[in-house]
């Protein structure tokens, strides 16, 4: 069967098989489907097949609360062991495979990203669920998406110290591909921090909903001895509720100061006396100093120029000598900003930079300007 049959046929039979992507099996199934393994047969069920299934929620971006996101240790492993081979053999169709290799992760970290965002704000705004399982769900995907925060540092690791300096075309792939999986992976740091907050505030609902789900209990069991205590806390504030007493305990009435016949005339007084409405006076407004911070910004346009005057050979170096990424405060962040300049520098200016073999001195490839 080919592409386009297989389109046709589904064509043909698509009632029957939306009806089973929702859930509802229909009793007359065509032969053809369950030739060309839409659907399957386990014992005397029938399913639609698990792969239609996926391959529907990935283009309709759903996802399911017991999805499990790869780490790709084993794709990672591979795109090192092609390395090697190609090392000793120098036969290029390795090259191939690596290439291929670095689209498939990449690819998977875009979907992943994709479905980690869907499924956060679906589980924040689910209403259909149990809290207990909803908090299950939670901390499931909040551990699954810590072990991912790690899994994509090593990924940024082994793209570049491992597989770089293969060939240009590699490299150049890697520099793309890298600047998206580090906005990938601050993503996911945004995810984290995002649903350990939901899970603190869903913890605490849960634990006040025990609470009057249990006093209730009790109250509806006759046994409201601690709403009473509740209540006999502060019994002379809660006028009509319980009181203790050396006997018995009795409902407390308001006290004989409350009844008192002049304290009552002043109430009486205060309440149907209208008094004159006296003009307020606007309040002055006092103005505090606004103290405005020094954001410092990178002026990449005059970093470019000057990268283009100065022509030079190691590009990294450069630009973290440079005065726009002195501007910034500590080491880190000089770094981190340079590093940024230079992906972008390297990726949009391409066709001026040449990337050589050997490494720089702060071991980032050397890549010069030309």
């Amino acid at each position: 069967m080919t592409h386009i049959d297989l389109i046709s046929l589904i064509n043909r039979h698509k009632k029957v098989i939306d009806q089973a992507y929702k859930g509802e099996i229909s009793s007359q199934i065509d032969t053809a489907l369950f030739e060309a393994e839409i659907f399957n047969k386990i014992g005397d069920r029938v399913v639609l097949n698990e792969a239609y299934i996926q391959f529907i929620n990935t283009m309709l971006k759903r996802v399911e609360y017991g999805v499990i996101f790869g780490k790709y240790a084993e794709e990672l492993q591979q795109l090192v062991t092609y390395k090697k081979r190609f090392l000793e053999t120098s036969d290029k169709t390795y090259l191939g495979r690596i290439r291929k290799g670095i689209e498939d992760v990449y690819l998977k970290f875009k979907r992943r990203d994709s479905d980690i965002s869907v499924l956060i704000s679906r589980i924040v705004h689910e209403n259909a669920l149990s809290l207990e399982v909803i908090l299950d769900d939670a901390e499931h995907i909040l551990l699954q998406m810590q072990e991912l925060s790690n899994a994509s540092t090593q990924t940024y690791d082994i793209f570049s110290q491992e597989i770089v300096g293969l060939s240009k075309e590699i490299d150049d792939l890697i520099i793309d591909v890298k600047i998206d999986i580090q906005r990938y992976s601050d993503n996911l740091h945004k995810y984290i921090h995002r649903l350990n907050g939901f899970i603190l505030r869903t913890k605490q609902r849960k634990e006040q909903n025990n609470k009057i789900a249990a006093l209730a209990q009790k109250i509806m069991s006759d046994d409201a001895s601690e709403f009473e205590a509740l209540l006999r806390s502060d019994h002379e504030a809660l006028h009509h509720t319980f009181g203790n007493t050396k006997r018995h305990k009795i409902k407390t009435v308001p006290s004989q100061r409350d009844m008192e016949q002049d304290r009552f005339a002043v109430i009486l007084r205060q309440v149907f006396t209208l008094e004159p409405h006296k003009a307020i006076k606007a309040p002055q407004t006092v103005y505090k100093e606004q103290k405005f911070e020094d954001k410092v910004v990178l002026n990449y346009q005059k970093l470019v120029e000057d990268i283009q005057s100065n022509m030079p050979e190691d590009l990294f170096e450069f630009i973290l000598n440079h005065d726009e990424i002195e501007k910034f405060d500590t080491e880190q962040t000089k770094r981190s900003e340079a590093f940024k300049a230079f992906l972008m520098t390297v990726s949009e200016h391409r066709e001026h930079t040449k990337i050589d073999i050997g490494f720089g001195s702060y071991h980032i490839r050397r890549v010069a300007w030309i």
